[in-house]
């Protein structure tokens, strides 16, 4: 569909739709794509971009990608990978349909990258050297016990979008490896500490695999500098996880031989351990779009009129605000209520054009956004704990969040917001400054 050509949605089912909370992709992406570098005062894709393009063919790196979850960092890997296609060849992974996330291993990307660059170069009729191959598969087998048998058994070709009947075998065992992981603690820990035991040979042997796989790749296509691998949604590790992952292991996620991005908490940026020190460079970042004016030791800002319309054009690109809204200025009451976080604001667009269709509104009307805003309000207030108010009131005041497990906390859960640009700053969440227990802390704290 030409861009030219796209109608904006003119009702609240088609407003609905039209609102997704997923990361825009292909076609949605000429469609609906707002750049906001502008107002986040940074350019993480851009940033990202330069190092790509400085790259030679033999060339390797490990980039940090980080933000909130919701702020659109999926999205704009998903241009990186559109921008980059015809340069690399870019596999894009969510690294929560192949692992658990809630406790994600070093080894499990190890096995994810096997997996999936052998299931790539079979879709371009090309495969690992068989040598090569063969002494992986039997060091594989001597180490997990598996044989050809007990794979076939565990593995249902069918139900696997990575396999074939022509799939090698360790095709099938990384998915029988990782499925296990995924789904028993037990087993999980078993083979972690198997491979643990012999990790120089497990890099080492993914190196040489990872290696042929770029002589290949450049024989077929010359235009190809290499393998980019975008592990995504690896933001969703738990503050307690990403130390241990970016911090104990930083170094083996920089040992592979390809270029690979991975996505990390902001929480861990204010890990006082400082993990990614020990990354070779620094992370790109995608704050909230900055929707105030800044003002230190004042807690209620006044709102940046630049950032309200940059966000409010969020929902402009996709609905027609004329034929949905009673008038602009309920969009602009959601926009300031979403704190410039992308995807707080297609939540509460798409629960308001629910509310105001249930009552059978024919447009979304101030008492539907006030609904929505509730509602979003009230699943904070289930799971922020009372004792954090009196941190999120200093933070309101101060601009700035704690460096330890409540301030991570805090960022991670998204009740505290990062923005970046000129200078670096922490706000509470909108939603959350309308807690009574918040106004009862910043009471409190005004009043010493």
């Amino acid at each position: 569909m030409a861009t030219s050509n796209f109608q904006r949605a003119n009702t609240l089912k088609l407003a609905f739709q039209a609102c997704t909370v997923e990361p825009l992709e292909g076609e949605d992406i000429e469609k609906y794509y707002v750049d906001l570098s502008d107002v986040r005062k940074t350019s993480a894709v851009d940033n990202v971009s330069t190092i790509l393009d400085f790259q030679e063919p033999s060339d390797f790196t490990t980039i940090l990608f980080t933000g909130h979850r919701g702020c659109g960092k999926s999205t704009e890997l998903k241009r990186i990978q559109k921008l980059w296609q015809e340069n690399y060849h870019v596999i894009y992974l969510e690294v929560n349909e192949e692992t658990d996330i809630n406790d994600a291993s070093y080894t499990d990307l190890y096995l994810i990258v096997i997996k999936q660059v052998e299931f790539e170069l079979r879709k371009l009729g090309l495969s690992f050297d068989k040598g090569l191959l063969q002494n992986f598969e039997s060091w594989f087998k001597e180490i997990t016990k598996e044989t050809e048998e007990s794979v076939e058994k565990s593995v249902s070709i069918e139900g696997e979008a990575t396999l074939q009947p022509q799939a090698p075998f360790i095709a099938k065992l990384m998915v029988k490896l990782l499925a296990q992981i995924k789904g028993s603690d037990k087993q999980k820990t078993t083979i972690r500490q198997t491979l643990e035991k012999d990790l120089s040979r497990l890099k080492a042997d993914i190196n040489l695999l990872l290696g042929d796989a770029y002589v290949k790749l450049r024989q077929k296509f010359p235009q190809f500098k290499g393998l980019l691998i975008i592990f995504d949604n690896l933001d969703r590790v738990p503050p307690t996880v990403a130390d241990h992952l970016f911090f104990d292991y930083a170094a083996q996620l920089q040992e592979l031989h390809c270029t690979i991005i991975y996505t990390v908490p902001i929480s861990i940026l204010c890990s006082p351990k400082n993990p990614l020190c020990q990354f070779d460079s620094n992370p790109h970042i995608v704050p909230m779009v900055n929707i105030y004016e800044f003002e230190r030791d004042v807690c209620h800002l006044n709102y940046n009129q630049a950032g309200l319309d940059a966000v409010a054009s969020l929902i402009e690109k996709r609905v027609d605000i004329d034929a949905v809204f009673a008038s602009r200025q309920e969009l602009l009451e959601l926009t300031k209520a979403s704190g410039g976080h992308v995807r707080q604001l297609m939540q509460m667009m798409r629960s308001a054009c629910q509310t105001a269709s249930t009552k059978k509104h024919p447009k979304i009307t101030a008492e539907d956004v006030e609904y929505a805003i509730k509602q979003q309000q009230f699943g904070f207030e289930r799971f922020i704990p009372e004792e954090h108010y009196q941190h999120l009131a200093q933070v309101c005041i101060n601009k700035d969040v704690s460096k330890d497990e409540i301030g991570q906390l805090m960022l991670f859960n998204t009740s505290v917001l990062e923005y970046n640009g000129n200078k670096r700053w922490n706000y509470p969440n909108p939603v959350v400054k309308r807690n009574e227990f918040f106004q009862k802390a910043l009471a409190a704290l005004t009043s010493q």
